[in-house]
């Protein structure tokens, strides 16, 4: 009996953890997409290919990660740079970043940039049409937990001197956000707007308006 109790429980466990969709985004229901560039010491670097996708994040090799979870192990929380990275069989760490695919020459923090020490760092930033990227925020360590929080975010995987910043996604990665209709935020100067002038009224019959003398031909 006591036996039979714990396999219950535990199937009850199993199934709950299978059945739950949570209401933190990104649930089943969302497609999001966040831009991605990979820099090393300043460098743009080749992006993570991969042919599966078991969760429903992965990216297309076209500088986005596409976020539309197939079930719950990829939602709410659970909505990780991890889970990203585990897809396109790449990795993230201190030591650097790594990739499982013919293109893509590891980067590694101990070759530093330029003479200087380097460090692995993953920095989160704000994307807005017509103004520069906000950085949000910059991590150095824990790269797979980072949560993945909304449409149009945007990434940046780097190896970097140390005490420098990454540097923003590449303006080819935001315009292929601004492609597939991700939801980024316009901040900037006002649209031009035209206006339209009434036609002349016809109260004068056609003639030169009432305020303006006709000319006789004369020179005077």
């Amino acid at each position: 009996m006591v036996a039979l109790v714990v396999v219950l429980g535990v199937v009850l466990v199993i199934l709950a953890r299978g059945s739950r969709d949570p209401l933190t985004s990104p649930t089943t229901e969302d497609h999001w997409h966040s831009a991605y560039t990979i820099y090393n010491c300043g460098q743009q670097m080749p992006l993570f290919q991969s042919q599966v996708d078991p969760d429903g994040i992965h990216s297309h090799g076209d500088s986005l990660i596409h976020i539309h979870p197939y079930n719950s192990s990829a939602t709410g929380e659970d909505a990780r740079l991890g889970v990203f990275l585990d897809t396109m069989d790449a990795s993230i760490g201190v030591d650097g970043i790594f990739a499982d695919n013919g293109e893509f020459a590891p980067i590694l923090a101990e070759d530093g940039c330029d003479g200087e020490p380097g460090v692995i760092k993953v920095a989160r930033w704000h994307l807005t049409l017509n103004a520069d990227p906000e950085l949000i925020e910059v991590y150095e360590d824990d790269f797979d937990d980072i949560r993945l929080l909304e449409d149009g975010e945007g990434f940046s995987f780097a190896l970097v001197a140390v005490g420098d910043d990454p540097p923003p996604p590449a303006q080819a990665a935001v315009g292929s956000l601004i492609g597939v209709g991700a939801e980024i935020e316009w901040q900037g100067p006002a649209p031009l707007t035209t206006t339209t002038l009434d036609p002349l009224s016809d109260e004068t019959g056609g003639d030169a308006p009432a305020d303006v003398e006709e000319s006789d031909g004369s020179d005077g």
